[in-house]
């Protein structure tokens, strides 16, 4: 789907010095393709010429998209998650593969695209509209990833359906409503940051 051509321009994060924010140095201590750790030194705007020294782990920007089918049913699918040893129900998600530092809106929306294609077997029909709705923080005080959510609309199977990527298994899928949704976050089922950021914009912004 040529989602950029009807998708207008978003808001994009980037780490940067100023406003009484510096990086001083940083050394990294650890790195594999998935996660990269780093000892830094900062100045804060409230302790402009103290050295804090932090942590930091750095990962892969990411995109959320909530998708509803013609129908008005929301997609999700039950997802392994193998650290809380724990399947979970969650809106399609995935990182994007894109190791620049500052990414394009082309290729935040490939990955809305991809992650819909292949966790979920959808994508935009010719009257779908894709809504971005800002990003959000993982664990701010931890990590600078950061996800960009999406709401899809009238999305339509796929011809080919869903395929194995990467050798993951394929994620059971259901679609509820939104009252539905409303009682899964109210009960604790859906219990994910990337779920329940999206289903707080969607409901702040009267889109469920």
């Amino acid at each position: 789907m040529e989602a950029d051509m009807i998708t207008p321009d978003f808001e994009k994060f980037e780490v940067i010095d100023g406003n009484g924010w510096a990086k001083l140095s940083g050394h990294q201590t650890y790195a594999d393709p998935h996660i990269q750790i780093e000892r830094a030194v900062y100045h804060s705007p409230s302790r402009p010429g103290e050295e804090v020294h932090w942590t930091i782990a750095h990962r892969k920007a990411a995109v959320a998209v909530a998708a509803r089918d013609a129908s008005g049913r929301w997609i999700m699918i039950h997802q392994e998650r193998f650290p809380v040893q724990m399947t979970l129900w969650e809106f399609p998600a995935g990182q994007i593969d894109d190791h620049d530092r500052r990414l394009e809106t082309s290729v935040i929306l490939g990955a809305v695209d991809q992650e819909l294609a292949e966790e979920a077997g959808f994508q935009l029909s010719e009257t779908g509209e894709l809504i971005p709705l800002g990003y959000f923080f993982s664990s701010q005080g931890f990590t600078t990833e950061h996800v960009y959510l999406f709401v899809a609309t009238n999305v339509e199977p796929i011809p080919a359906g869903r395929v194995e990527v990467g050798g993951e298994r394929i994620p059971d899928l259901t679609t509820f409503s939104g009252e539905e949704l409303t009682q899964m976050v109210a009960s604790g089922e859906i219990r994910d940051a990337l779920s329940l950021a999206l289903y707080a914009r969607m409901s702040a912004r009267g889109l469920l």
